[in-house]
C-alpha cells in the first residue's frame, strides 16, 4: 500500500546515466520501476542487464508501451496505453506470468474493462499538473475512490505527484504512487526518496 512506483524518462534518466540511477531506486527500496522513454533509442544489451539487476533486487522492471521490447528484454511486464496493443495481445506475447498494467486516464468503464480481461494494474491520472505530460487531462479524486471501492485489481496514480502533494495521495491509501520528476530533481535521487518516504510514513 502506498508504494512508490519510480519511472524513468528520457530527460531526466538519459541511457548514459540510467544504470547507476536504477541501482539507486533500488538501493532507496522502490520494488518496481518503468522504463518509459519515448524517443525511441533503446540499449537492448542495457535493458537486458538492468532488467537482471531488477530481479536480483526483488524489484519489477516494466516497459511502458512496448510489449516487443519488454520480451526482447525479459522485462517483468509492460504497460500500455490506448494506443498500445491490446491487453490480450501483451499477455500473448508475454505469457500469464507478466505483470501487466493499463493507463485509464479518468475512465472508469475502461478500468473495468481492463480488470475483467486480466490486468494486474490500472493507473488513473493525471492527478495534478504535471510537467512530463502538462496537456494530460486530469483525474478526479472521487474516481480513484470509485475504482477502490469497484475493482480487484491494484490501483495506481500519476501525475504531478510530488512532496508538495504527497499527503493528499497518500491518503487515497493506493496500492502503487508513480512518480517521475519529483524522484529526479532538486537533489539526489536518495534523497528525494527519502524526502518521500518520510511523507508516506508520516
Amino acid at each position: 500500500m502506498n508504494q512508490i512506483y519510480a519511472l524513468t524518462d528520457q530527460h531526466f534518466t538519459p541511457l548514459n546515466t540510467l544504470k547507476a540511477q536504477i541501482n539507486e531506486l533500488l538501493a532507496g527500496g522502490v520494488k518496481i520501476i518503468q522504463y518509459r522513454n519515448k524517443s525511441q533509442n533503446h540499449d537492448i544489451a542495457l535493458l537486458k542487464d538492468i532488467s537482471q539487476i531488477c530481479k536480483n533486487s526483488g524489484a519489477k522492471f516494466i516497459i511502458n508501451d512496448d510489449v516487443r521490447l519488454a520480451k526482447m528484454v525479459d522485462a517483468s511486464g509492460v504497460h500500455i496505453g490506448k494506443d498500445d496493443d491490446s491487453l490480450q495481445k501483451a499477455r500473448d506475447i508475454l505469457g500469464y506470468n507478466a505483470y501487466i498494467g493499463v493507463s485509464c486516464y479518468n475512465d472508469l468503464e475502461r478500468a473495468k474493462d481492463a480488470v475483467k480481461n486480466g490486468a494486474d494494474y490500472v493507473a488513473f491520472g493525471a492527478l495534478f499538473a504535471s510537467p512530463t505530460k502538462p496537456n494530460a487531462s486530469i483525474c478526479s479524486l472521487d474516481i480513484i475512490k470509485e475504482a477502490k471501492n469497484n475493482l480487484t485489481s491494484k490501483i495506481a496514480v500519476i501525475g504531478g505527484i510530488n512532496s508538495s502533494n504527497l499527503n493528499i495521495v497518500k491518503d487515497l491509501e493506493i496500492d502503487y504512487i508513480a512518480i517521475v520528476s519529483a524522484l529526479y530533481t532538486s537533489g539526489s535521487i536518495t534523497q528525494n526518496l527519502a524526502k518521500l518516504n518520510t511523507i508516506l510514513k508520516g
